[in-house]
């Protein structure tokens, strides 16, 4: 029951947490899983055609990268509309966590072609 009630009060901050996790473990699977370094690797997949595009292994991580700028932006945003109590700022939180999901699903997808 705590648990709930401290969910309840504190859902931005969980789900900004929530984000943040997800933006490390998708850093992790790049650096563990596929350890791209000093190799070249498969960076987009076409189910049509297959690999389209290889390149250096260190591009891979700008993946992370850009999930992360992206929840930064978005910080920015939450701090600018948290005062005028809108949705807009609830909105911004659960654009991060789809942000960091879909990044988290293109570096599965892409560990499982490299």
């Amino acid at each position: 029951m705590k648990l709930i009630n401290f969910l309840k009060r504190n859902l931005f901050l969980f789900l900004w947490i929530l984000a943040f996790c997800l933006n490390i473990i998708t850093f992790l699977i790049v650096f563990y899983k596929i350890n791209p370094f000093h190799r070249t690797i498969a960076l987009k997949y076409n189910v049509l055609v297959g690999v389209e595009w290889y390149g250096k292994g260190k591009n891979l991580f700008l993946i992370p990268f850009a999930a992360f700028c992206i929840s930064i932006v978005n910080i920015i945003l939450y701090r600018v509309f948290k005062n005028d109590k809108h949705i807009f700022s609830f909105l911004i939180i659960l654009i991060t966590l789809l942000v960091q999901i879909i990044f988290l699903l293109s570096v599965l997808f892409l560990a499982t072609i490299n």
